[in-house]
């Protein structure tokens, strides 16, 4: 049957035609103010960042960019669900990291954390479905990716397509040619008039004399402004668009794994694994005759080698549970295999976990702790929750549960971090070890740990140059003068770090761990300083012995 003439084409359209997805639009009024957020945030940035992210500056910028959207999201009356608040609150949270903490490792962790808040809160706001407490992973990474798909190419539609269809074409064209018509005059009259009373008046000519124009500064700040402009026009344009008709379905696997592909795999991993345990065993209770006559290997060597191989393995192992789990053919038997043959593998990586522990608690005992060592161990420890998890969720037919663990776990982690800072932990380690052994404390290593470890890390010190020098080797006057060089440039007042809090703006880069150390070295800021010199003075010598014959001859 025809339809009428007069019913609308889109009612006469066919069904998958008017079933077709299409890319969702910005709130039209939402669209100035969107290109204004962008703006603003890119040039407020420029003038925040200009001394790096490490420092007081992120967190404001950080806060303005969430206050900002949210203004925007009750501008448009829309929603902002438990779920969006609180990953923009741990945007918040995290970005205060770069300016609480001093260590390198942990304000990287701060500002990658900090990232991924901002992109799952622009993943779910405006979007009733959510994104991390979904029916599976795969509905997280679609949202997640979908967020980072606006960031790559919402701000050239927010500009092009957007914006034009707001403000006509050709309404864009005059405003251009009249503030192009008006920037010429002003222009031409300043220049011609400002010279003339400039070289009448020296007094005038004081005021308005042109500033330096460094061409390569200003192309500099253009570009940083640009990039930043588009990332973050991107990201809010995401978080404001409606995505209640966005595509929630996920197709199926490409394949599917059946009884023997289940079988054949998990049976490798368990006789794998059981026979490294076996092994391990032989360490554990053989000690270090046992290595000797096996490998050849002292104690200490044997501690140096194989942590990091027994991470990554934990590390590689789930995802090939999980991705199993979710590549099962259909039935509940073969789930019930699966469940059956995980979790022997899931309990033998927990005996590779302790395994890990203990190495590393071997290696502790004959060359003292690092933060190399201590964030992999806080990792695998992390794992460890992460194995328990699966076996009560995935393994137990409630995979829906398990993304929202690990995420809110690992954040929980490295909240965890920030409270006890791991170079600290580092220090006090090294600090007890070497007073309840014979081992040897590197107090030069200490002092090359971040602001907060800075007591230990001076006392350790103090306690050092009390050892005369006329004791030390020209070796030991050497490391020692490195040493009070590296502590002194880094935290004294005539440090690279002390210099940028004298001038203005200085409250960009303030740092709390900075702040500390700068506090703990200048209380023995004149013990240390003559300490150095004579250091330095002996390892200048030390240095010129060698060459004496030379001179003579």
């Amino acid at each position: 049957m025809t339809p009428p003439a007069d019913v609308p084409a889109l009612v006469r359209a066919p069904r998958a035609a008017i079933a077709a997805p299409s890319r969702a639009s910005l709130c039209p009024s939402l669209v100035p103010a969107t290109l204004g957020l962008a703006l603003s945030l890119a040039v407020s940035a420029d003038a925040l960042f200009r001394e790096g992210l490490a420092g007081a500056a992120f967190p404001v910028w950080i806060a303005m960019a969430v206050a900002s959207l949210v203004g925007l999201a009750w501008r448009g009356e829309l929603g902002i669900s438990r779920e969006t608040a609180a990953w923009l609150f741990a945007a918040v949270f995290f970005s205060v990291g770069l300016m609480w903490r001093n260590s390198e490792e942990l304000q990287a962790f701060d500002f990658l954390a900090t990232v991924g808040s901002l992109f799952m809160a622009a993943a779910t706001l405006n979007n009733r479905r959510g994104a991390l407490f979904v029916p599976r992973i795969r509905h997280t990474v679609q949202a997640v990716a979908r967020a980072a798909r606006g960031v790559v190419d919402g701000f050239p539609i927010l500009v092009f397509r957007e914006a034009a269809e707001r403000y006509a074409a050709g309404r864009w064209g005059v405003i251009g040619a009249r503030a192009l018509r008006i920037g010429l005059v002003v222009g031409a009259l300043l220049l011609v008039f400002g010279s003339l009373l400039g070289s009448a008046d020296p007094i005038f000519a004081s005021f308005v004399t042109l500033p330096n124009f460094d061409v390569a500064s200003v192309v500099r700040h253009t570009v940083l402004i640009a990039i930043i402009a588009w990332i973050v026009g991107g990201w809010a344009r995401g978080a404001l668009v409606d995505k209640s008709d966005a595509s929630y379905r996920i197709g199926a696997l490409p394949w599917h794994l059946g009884r023997l592909e289940i079988t054949t795999a998990f049976v490798t991993l368990i006789v794998l694994f059981s026979a490294f345990i076996l092994a391990q065993l032989g360490w554990l209770f053989g000690g270090e005759a046992f290595l000797r006559a096996r490998t050849g290997l002292t104690a200490a060597t044997y501690a140096r080698q194989g942590f990091f191989q027994m991470v990554w393995v934990v590390t590689l192992v789930i995802p090939i549970i999980v991705g199993t789990r979710a590549a099962l053919g259909r039935g509940w038997a073969l789930a019930r295999l699966h469940s059956r043959l995980a979790l022997p593998v899931v309990t033998l990586l927990g005996a590779i976990v302790v395994s890990a522990g203990l190495r590393l608690r071997l290696y502790v005992q004959y060359y003292g702790l690092s933060t190399d060592r201590l964030y992999p161990l806080v990792f695998i420890a992390w794992l460890a929750f992460v194995l328990v998890w699966l076996s009560l969720t995935t393994l137990r037919g409630r995979a829906r549960r398990f993304g929202p663990g690990v995420v809110l776990s690992g954040l929980a982690t490295l909240a965890g971090l920030n409270v006890i800072v791991p170079d600290v932990v580092v220090a006090r380690v090294n600090v007890a070890r070497s007073a309840t052994s014979t081992m040897p404390l590197d107090v030069r290593y200490l002092t090359t740990l971040s602001g907060e470890a800075a007591q230990p890390a001076v006392t350790a010190v103090l306690a050092d140059l009390r050892r005369p020098l006329s004791d030390a080797t020209p070796q030991e006057s050497i490391a020692r003068c490195t040493m009070l060089n590296g502590l002194m440039n880094r935290w004294g007042s005539p440090s690279a770090t002390g210099a940028p809090h004298a001038h203005h703006g200085a409250w960009r880069s303030w740092n709390a761990g900075e702040a500390i150390a700068r506090r703990v070295v200048s209380a023995h800021e004149v013990e240390l300083e003559r300490a150095r010199r004579e250091a330095c003075v002996r390892a200048e010598l030390a240095k010129q012995k060698p060459h004496a014959p030379a001179v003579q001859r």
